[in-house]
């Protein structure tokens, strides 16, 4: 689908939603791609059987996901699913979850990834643009990479020259043993991967007195082991960006990393207030 001259183009898109219904899910995305001038066309993955998942919402189609590898099996999917004439686009992929409108800043934090959409198309080399968290503890710089710093994958661009990283992460999973059916402390699962990083990622979810650790309810072992695998997905495109092209920070200056953190905290405490009013 074409723009018209006075319009930008759409924003070619892969949303990915489990807590909410993807009717909602959508009108809520499209409404923020609006307040950004923009729109959405593409694929919205519906990873929640208990969910309706209707043909068509408008330029954005839902598809039932698998939930296999929780958001990552809906990028996955979603990707596949695309049409090559929406890729042709621009080149840019948007990849969202619903986490972003349940638990972000979702204003702030989709306007400043949409605004990257030309630099993006421009770059030359293999890149991924969004909001960039530090490493705070146990594995503190990247081990594919060696940045600080990795992209969070709630809500995230990739170029076209990107999204082959994205595409063969299931085979790099499975060289480093993530895809193992053993138990995170077992020693063949991450058999690949550094000590540090799989240390990392047990320390954050299964590890007792841990205060890195997941705050989930009683999670069963194939959740961990799903989340497991999404904590492995989100480190390992951060570090195949960072080693072969660019991360591109909506929070790259002071202050974006002031704009974007103000956000983010006013939100998490007016989402507690509300929670302690209800």
């Amino acid at each position: 689908m074409r723009a018209s001259p006075n319009r930008a183009p759409p924003v070619v898109a892969v949303a990915v939603c489990y807590h909410m219904k993807p009717a909602p899910f959508i009108d809520r995305l499209q409404a923020l791609a609006a307040g950004a001038g923009r729109r959405l066309q593409g694929v919205v993955v519906n990873n929640q059987p208990e969910h309706a998942t209707p043909a068509q919402s408008g330029d954005l189609e839902v598809v039932q996901g698998t939930n296999r590898h929780l958001d990552f099996s809906g990028y996955f999917e979603g990707l596949q699913h695309l049409p090559a004439v929406d890729q042709a686009e621009t080149g840019n992929v948007l990849f969202v979850n619903d986490s972003l409108l349940t638990a972000h800043a979702s204003t702030t934090i989709f306007r400043r990834v949409l605004a990257l959409d030309g630099l993006l198309q421009q770059l030359e080399v293999p890149a991924g643009a969004g909001k960039l968290d530090p490493y705070r503890s146990i594995c503190l710089r990247n081990p594919w990479s060696g940045h600080g710093s990795y992209l969070s994958t709630f809500c995230f661009l990739l170029n076209r020259s990107a999204q082959p990283i994205l595409r063969r992460l299931i085979a790099d999973a499975e060289t480093d043993g993530v895809l193992s059916e053993a138990p995170l402390e077992d020693l063949n699962w991450g058999a690949g991967l550094t000590p540090l990083m799989r240390e990392y990622i047990r320390a954050h979810l299964v590890y007792d007195g841990s205060p890195y650790r997941w705050r989930a309810a009683a999670p069963e072992p194939e959740l961990i082991r799903k989340k497991a695998q999404c904590v492995y997905f989100e480190h390992r495109l951060s570090g195949s960006l960072g080693l072969e092209g660019a991360l591109v920070p909506i929070n790259a200056g002071p202050r974006s990393r002031l704009a974007v953190t103000s956000a983010e905290t006013a939100t998490r405490l007016l989402r507690a207030l509300k929670g302690q009013a209800a």
